[in-house]
């Protein structure tokens, strides 16, 4: 079979049943074949045999429907066609009994609740089309069917049912949409209330607190007497860093703030990583460098997310490790670009993966947006390796990024 008739036969309908769906259309089902076999059998003059499998084809294809509306709609008129084939035609209603008017309205009504309009109007094309040449067919043969006003009643009820089904399936999924829609609104209103709070509780705490540093080492010179150079410079160090850890800050905010989230202010990149050393060697660690040109540069969120691996696994040493030297290495291999962070053994209390933090985690969330990898462990030295992976050429996905 075509593997897009396949799919076609097979498709799933729109809105998935539920259990009362399922109840309702199953007992309807079931009357249409409970009542059909001996009606067609005893008044229509349908063999016995055949009147049990087609009743059972005929009320089994409504629940069919509900799983595959197209091959249930197939299975129906197949069934409706075999019914009117094996009736006699003197017996009216002929070619559609009223059982058949029943379940293809119901059939009809299924279509348009739970698939497509279009469905329907195909099923009810392909039934009436094909009973109104089946009945010229016989009535040019014989005179005693009353074929044209059996057609006329069931094209009017089984076409009132479809349109019924359609209007009210229209108005439901309408409903369905509405109340999905006001769930997001409710969910957006939800998030920019949490980006909110989570705002204030930055800008009250951290944010106040980095502005205190930064005005206590910024003032230190001029408050303390006999300050000598090389602690005024510290206090200077200390200053800028805090300087431009709330210009970072700000823009955290203004992320949370806007409606967009949308991180405009720059961002550090592979370039401000001898910055970012110096800076950690001012604070008394020892760190040898190794940081070779990466070329050609890779896109702006690889950078970033490495920037911050190097950055929170420098301040791991710094806190974990004091007193331990620090090596950092960068350099492209192959169609990735490495980035080892080692610091030997030192007055560490705790490695990082046992201190409570979100360091690590966080570091793993960033890389695996630029599809990049981490591992970490203490090395045979007793010491600790932060190794990041990320390829050159990394897709990524912005939102996380």
């Amino acid at each position: 079979m075509n593997p897009t008739w396949s799919r076609a036969i097979w498709s799933p309908p729109a809105r998935a049943l539920g259990r009362a769906d399922w109840i309702a259309w199953g007992i309807v089902a079931t009357a249409v074949a409970a009542v059909g076999i001996p009606v067609h059998s005893a008044v229509h003059g349908l063999w016995v045999p055949f009147a049990l499998i087609l009743g059972i084809a005929q009320g089994g294809s409504i629940v069919l429907a509900a799983l595959s509306p197209w091959l249930g709609a197939l299975v129906h008129v197949v069934a409706l066609f075999g019914i009117a084939l094996g009736s006699a035609p003197s017996l009216a209603p002929w070619p559609l009994s009223v059982i058949s008017m029943i379940a293809l309205s119901a059939l009809l009504v299924l279509l348009g609740l739970h698939a497509h309009w279009r469905l329907q109007v195909v099923t009810w094309v392909a039934a009436m089309g094909g009973a109104a040449l089946l009945a010229g067919v016989i009535t040019l043969q014989r005179d005693d069917t009353d074929a044209g006003n059996d057609l006329i009643v069931g094209a009017s009820i089984t076409a009132l049912a479809a349109l019924t089904g359609a209007i009210v399936g229209l108005l439901l999924r309408q409903v369905r949409t509405a109340q999905h829609e006001t769930e997001l609104e409710r969910a957006r209103v939800a998030w920019a209330a949490e980006r909110g709070r989570i705002a204030r509780e930055m800008h009250d705490v951290v944010a106040h607190g980095m502005s205190v540093v930064h005005m206590r080492a910024t003032s230190a010179r001029y408050r303390i007497e006999g300050l000598d150079e090389r602690a005024a410079a510290e206090f200077d160090g200390i200053a800028e860093q805090a300087r431009d850890a709330l210009r970072e800050m700000r823009g955290l905010l203004g992320v949370l703030r806007d409606e967009d989230g949308v991180l405009t202010a720059p961002q550090p990149d592979l370039d401000a990583l001898p910055s970012l050393i110096e800076a950690t060697r001012a604070a008394g660690t020892t760190i040898d460098a190794t940081l070779d040109p990466v070329e050609p540069a890779p896109p702006a969120p690889v950078q970033l997310a490495l920037y911050r691996v190097a950055q929170e696994s420098l301040s791991n040493a710094v806190r974990h490790a004091r007193g331990a030297d620090v090596t950092v290495t960068l350099r492209r291999t192959g169609d990735e670009i490495l980035l080892r962070v080692a610091n030997g053994p030192g007055a560490a209390a705790l490695p990082p993966s046992e201190s409570g933090g979100h360091g690590l985690r966080g570091m793993r969330e960033r890389l695996t947006s630029v599809s990049g990898s981490l591992a970490h462990g203490p090395d045979e030295n007793g010491g600790y390796v932060v190794e990041a992976r990320v390829p050159h050429a990394a897709p990524y996905r912005e939102e996380q990024a």
